[in-house]
């Protein structure tokens, strides 16, 4: 009996590790594949973001932009530009920041001259001085957007009473035989399912660099969307 509920737990352990490394490499993969998608592989970046979301990306970057308040609005990562799009049609005053040249000439090309507000740099350094923006947003950021240099960064051009919302992940909800082949395929690695602990791990950044928020779902069109919205304390 003993042996038998050793050997289960050895088991247990080894299905866990298993799932653990697949979880890890998997996310370098995809981590990988986004670093060409902004760079030198820019060109098929609609149809991956079209591939990943049934075609609805652009409307999961637009429904969290609705929760941008009025004032000035600084997009980390502002990437073809579709955040600042939907700025300039509600008339907040917007400025794209990407490391990406490829990504600022599809934002470039997106708005017009008279709104065109880009800044190529990285959010661990922001040309910008302090307490410019009402609002920082991140939609589907890079893990850069947790660390401390950038958060700090963050803090320092936010405006008193501005805040920071994070567009983190999407769970495709919708039934076509697209969205089903996308739910099976994200199972097949682990990811059928946003785990709750996220939520608390991502918070935890956050509050060491002086955040104080919330994490929540929102609405999107054949999606629930994973966002998170926080104000310096």
């Amino acid at each position: 009996m003993y042996n038998e509920k050793m050997q289960d737990k050895q088991g247990s352990s080894n299905v866990d590790f298993y799932n653990s490394m697949r979880k890890k490499w998997w996310a370098r993969i995809i981590m990988w594949g986004f670093d060409l998608l902004y760079h030198q592989y820019s060109w098929i970046y609609d149809f991956a973001a079209w591939l990943v979301s049934a075609g609805k990306w652009n409307d999961w970057i637009r429904a969290a932009g609705w929760l941008v308040p009025k004032g000035p609005l600084l997009d980390m990562g502002c990437g073809k530009g579709i955040l600042l799009q939907h700025a300039v049609e509600r008339d907040i005053p917007a400025i794209g920041l990407d490391e990406s040249p490829q990504m600022l000439r599809h934002s470039s090309r997106l708005l017009n001259e008279r709104d065109l507000r880009l800044i190529r740099a990285v959010g661990q350094s922001i040309p910008i001085k302090a307490g410019v923006f009402q609002t920082v947003t991140a939609t589907f950021p890079a893990p850069y957007i947790f660390e401390p240099a950038t958060l700090n960064e963050i803090r320092r051009v936010l405006k008193p009473g501005g805040k920071m919302i994070i567009l983190v992940t999407g769970e495709v909800t919708g039934s076509t035989l697209h969205e089903k082949i996308i739910r099976f395929a994200y199972g097949l690695f682990g990811f059928s399912r946003t785990p709750d602990s996220l939520q608390t791990y991502l918070q935890e950044p956050l509050r060491k660099c002086g955040f104080m928020g919330h994490v929540e779902w929102i609405a999107g069109p054949n999606a629930r969307l994973l966002v998170i919205v926080a104000q310096p304390v």
